[in-house]
């Protein structure tokens, strides 16, 4: 079996993916074994005799103590069974499609008022100034971050996400740890206060829960410090790569200014074709087999979301952006199992509103020159993306 390397995947993710996917559907890193085919990857997030461990992944990268190794080791990230039940029942109270339709309106205005910062301009980074900002505006609205307080989040919530893209944690893990630690803090503070003065948001149904159910505090504010990171830092990336995929699908740009309703279907295309997470990793608990590759206990699987969803024996037209051809409701960016990302609901939201707002009011952007994107590995997306657009007339 041919080693995938690290190197690889940074050079040439989709080809390395394939080669590797077209050996069959579990490869082989410098990690451990890979999961590569959709098949293998969705059996690997629902397989109970796997779990999360984050930490080990961050001591293979040489970072084995500090702040951010502590929070991961005790984060729901790294929980499972009963524990990992009953902190995920906690928040799904507020993370409900019903309390994100109700978002929808705030979320339209936030993304309007952005995009008339820059509209006037024909150009923007767009990163600065609308990635950025939209995720944690309406994270912070649904979990009752005060808006004086959300600028702060999201630059705390960009240093922690370097933590989780494998090649920049070792040689950032400092800035990490710092904003993490004032992430705490204030998280800390927010909790206290909602304790004192609760509101109907998370953070006051999470302070109550600490107080009348026995929840650890600290689990409590590394929730909130963790759902504000999540909130923010992968739909970042991901309306980054909303950008820089449609900017050369022109076509289903302009579908979306006519024809609103079809951009969930756009948006999931997108969300198979390029997601802001690239690879979720698995422990073994026992010794077992995985597609016919044993896995010895204590070893760690790493699943390549980026390949399983472009695997053709699941997606008919799987290395090509085709909404109308791809749109099976396979696509697995938000994982799948015990784990499925449980602001899946909000994060669809944020994107297609944002895409509304942006293609009734913006031609399809162009990006130019000095557009640059993080690593292909843990969390992806472009960190600089520059573009050039024309606004549209107000009737049209």
């Amino acid at each position: 079996m041919k080693t995938l390397s690290i190197a690889d995947l940074v050079a040439d993710p989709d080809a390395a993916l394939s080669r590797a996917r077209e050996a069959g559907p579990i490869g082989e890193t410098e990690m451990g074994p890979i999961a590569v085919g959709y098949d293998a990857v969705r059996a690997m997030l629902q397989d109970t005799r796997m779990r999360p461990s984050f930490p080990r992944i961050l001591e293979r990268m040489g970072v084995v103590s500090g702040p951010f190794y502590d929070w991961m080791s005790g984060s729901p990230l790294d929980m499972e069974g009963d524990e990992h039940r009953r902190w995920r029942q906690l928040v799904l109270k507020t993370f409900t499609p019903r309390s994100v339709e109700r978002l929808r309106p705030f979320l339209r205005s936030a993304a309007d008022q952005l995009i008339d910062g820059f509209l006037a301009l024909g150009r923007v980074e767009f990163m600065e100034e609308f990635a950025r900002k939209l995720p944690s505006l309406g994270l912070c609205e649904l979990i009752g971050v005060p808006a004086q307080d959300r600028g702060r989040f999201s630059g705390w919530a960009d240093t922690v996400g370097l933590g989780f893209n494998l090649v920049l944690v070792s040689e950032r893990i400092r800035d990490v740890d710092e904003a993490l630690v004032q992430l705490l803090d204030y998280a800390k503070e927010l909790v206290a206060k909602r304790s004192r003065e609760p509101g109907d948001d998370l953070v006051s149904r999470l302070a109550l829960a600490a107080t009348e159910q026995g929840v650890d505090p600290d689990v409590i504010h590394g929730t909130v410090a963790g759902l504000v990171f999540a909130g923010h830092e992968t739909t970042k990336n991901q309306l980054g790569w909303l950008i820089a995929v449609l900017s050369e699908h022109p076509q289903e740009w302009e579908r979306v200014a006519r024809e609103q309703e079809r951009v969930k279907d756009v948006i999931e295309e997108v969300l198979r074709f390029r997601s802001a997470a690239t690879s979720i990793g698995r422990l073994a608990l026992e010794d077992l087999e995985l597609f016919g590759t044993r896995v010895p206990k204590g070893h760690y699987v790493i699943g390549s979301l980026w390949a399983a969803n472009r695997d053709p024996a699941t997606f008919p037209n799987a290395s090509s952006f085709d909404v109308d051809s791809n749109r099976n409701g396979a696509q697995i960016a938000f994982g799948a199992g015990a784990h499925h990302c449980l602001g899946a609901a909000l994060a669809r939201a944020e994107l297609q509103e944002s895409l509304v707002a942006l293609a009734t009011r913006l031609t399809c952007p162009k990006v130019e020159a000095g557009a640059a994107f993080l690593p292909p590995v843990g969390i992806n997306g472009p960190s600089v993306l520059p573009i050039a657009f024309e606004a549209r007339s107000p009737t049209r």
